[in-house]
């Protein structure tokens, strides 16, 4: 105890000796190993908690988390009340617990609102269950593309009329929460709308409306006329028959002449008209199948008299042949898509060449291409977009210089900036780099200079005098013939074994004591100090 004693005792002398920024350096340093041990422990004892359900409606938030209450599982609400989260630890096993208890309903209800059998339904609530059942199916099953993340169905089914002029056609509506801004592909949209209209009985896929959840109208606005859709269809191909060949040709002036010295343009005309035909050709040359001969006699009975005199006999012959009449039987049906005509427009750029002018500057001089080589670049290109005359294919292949002044002026502004952010980062970086060293060596420096002070007061242990060490202390002290050795011998033998030592005084403390003890002495040699 007096050990500790001391230690606070002269702990508490050493602070009201300390300067003031030694003091706030002092509470900085205790505060901040306070605060360092608190944050890790902190951090070893906290909770991570993950996500255990998001995008809950509030009817279906609150009966999870009243679940979660019951069973004494922690969690927490975030995302506006649409996440619930709880510990790691416990994750799967609420997720479990939830599943035995048919919770969440994913804000849908499917076919399962049949499992409860209610005697009391009226065929208005039957017809009413089934429509909200295919709804949330529907809901289900879209929801579960990748690039969906919510989904809603809204679907009109008239009554039956007695009239079929009277009937209305069945309608539907289709609401999305898209997961990325880029939205669907128009395949994508015409899967979902046929989706839709293949689960409902009487509904046309022109008949669906498919929007986001910003009110953007996803779905093509055509009535479900099926020639506009075809038109649309139609242009797309074109489009895609002109980018193709667009590209063939590029590609190939680009591995010529270099990227930016040429300009390709192909117009597509494509020939949509659908006709099959039919024809039976038959062949002139006959050949002989069969042939069938019948041979008949008219020779009537008569007298012996009339014998003697008519000599003469009647007979017939019938033949019949059958001819292999040959046939050919022809059906043509003509592809749809075919080119019909290409228009074709290629731009070149020419040659620069670096040439002093008057002033004796360099500068760049447009030159005109050669004719023999925009021949053959014309050639190139013909081949590559399938340029056939029989078709009035038309080419217009032209030398023209390109303005690039702008390209030039934006790549001076740009390499500017880029030069500008990297020397203003540099001084960013420099300028860091300096207060960090500077910092680095005033706290050096201060630290240095305040645990140098804090070990002045700090008790330190040094192990016990040995015998040997005792004989030569005493033998020192007997030969220094002072008196009272043989008190300060008991002394030294009966020293506890911690030894305090005390810091060597400074050349001020000497002055000081000196002037303590004969302010006279001192007088005189400031007085001596001043008149030298």
């Amino acid at each position: 105890m007096d050990y500790f004693k001391q230690l606070l005792t002269r702990i508490g002398s050493f602070v009201r000796q300390m300067s003031v920024s030694q003091v706030v350096m002092l509470v900085a340093i205790v505060v901040g190993s306070v605060m360092g041990l608190v944050a890790v422990a902190g951090w070893m004892t906290a909770v991570t908690y993950q996500p255990l359900y998001s995008n809950l409606e509030s009817a279906e938030a609150a009966e999870v988390t009243g679940f979660l209450a019951e069973k004494k599982i922690s969690y927490k609400i975030t995302g506006n009340g649409s996440v619930i989260e709880v510990p790691e630890g416990d994750l799967y096993e609420a997720r479990m617990a939830l599943a035995s208890e048919g919770l969440p309903h994913s804000g849908t209800v499917g076919y399962s609102i049949f499992d409860e059998t209610n005697l009391g339904m009226t065929e208005f609530l039957q017809k009413l269950n089934f429509r909200r059942a295919l709804e949330g199916e529907l809901s289900r099953t879209i929801t579960a593309l990748n690039e969906v993340q919510a989904a809603r169905v809204h679907i009109v089914i008239p009554e039956d009329r007695l009239f079929s002029e009277q009937q209305e056609e069945a309608t539907a509506s289709v609401v999305l929460k898209l997961k990325h801004r880029n939205g669907l592909s128009q395949n994508q949209l015409a899967g979902i709308s046929h989706l839709v209209a293949a689960s409902v009985e009487g509904l046309h896929p022109g008949n669906i409306t498919v929007i986001d959840y910003d009110g953007n109208l996803l779905s093509s606005d055509n009535g479900g006329d099926e020639m506009a859709a075809m038109s649309a269809t139609q242009i797309d191909l074109a489009q895609q028959v002109e980018r193709d060949l667009e590209r063939k040709a590029q590609t190939m002036l680009d591995g010529v002449l270099g990227a930016g010295k040429s300009i390709v343009r192909v117009t597509a005309e494509l020939n949509f008209d659908q006709y099959s035909r039919t024809s039976e050709n038959y062949d002139p040359n006959t050949v002989v199948r069969s042939e069938q001969k019948t041979e008949t006699s008219d020779l009537a009975t008569k007298t012996l008299a009339e014998e003697a005199e008519d000599k003469t006999d009647t007979k017939s012959e019938v033949t019949v042949t059958n001819y292999e009449v040959s046939k050919s039987v022809e059906a043509v049906t003509k592809a749809t898509g075919t080119v019909r005509r290409l228009s074709v427009a290629v731009l070149l750029d020419g040659n620069y060449n670096l040439t002093a002018n008057e002033e004796g500057a360099e500068e760049l001089v447009y030159e005109p291409r050669p004719q023999d080589e925009m021949d053959r670049l014309g050639s190139i290109v013909k081949n590559a977009v399938g340029f056939q005359p029989d078709r009035n294919d038309q080419i217009e292949v032209v030398n023209i210089a390109f303005d690039k002044q702008y390209l030039h002026e934006h790549q001076e502004k740009l390499d500017e900036q880029i030069n500008r952010e990297f020397y203003l980062d540099l001084a960013k970086k420099l300028s860091l780099l300096a207060v960090a060293i500077l910092a680095f060596l005033w706290l050096r420096k201060k630290l240095k200079r305040f645990f140098g002070s804090l070990a002045q007061f700090l008790p330190s242990y040094r192990p016990p005098a040995t015998a040997k060490n005792q004989k030569k202390t005493n033998q020192g002290k007997s030969s220094s013939g002072d008196q009272g050795n043989d008190t300060e011998e008991e002394e030294v033998e009966d020293e506890e074994e911690l030894v305090i030592e005390r810091r060597q005084p400074k050349l001020i403390d000497k002055m000081q004591n000196v002037a303590r003890k004969d302010p006279t002495e001192i007088a005189k040699v400031i007085r001596t100090m001043m008149v030298e």
